[in-house]
């Protein structure tokens, strides 16, 4: 099995709304950056946006 490395050109960019209604501010401020940094993708890649 190959290392599979994803290029820049297949990184698709979304839009996310978050409801905070009842989350605490730490928790929820910690999710929101997961998912910024892409680290919530399989293929998350530390040197791509």
């Amino acid at each position: 099995m190959r290392t599979y490395a994803v290029k820049a050109s297949e990184i698709e960019r979304r839009w996310y709304v978050v409801d905070a209604r009842g989350k605490t501010l730490g928790r929820l401020a910690s999710e929101i950056a997961k998912v910024l940094m892409g680290k919530h993708k399989p293929y998350y890649s530390p040197h791509l946006d």
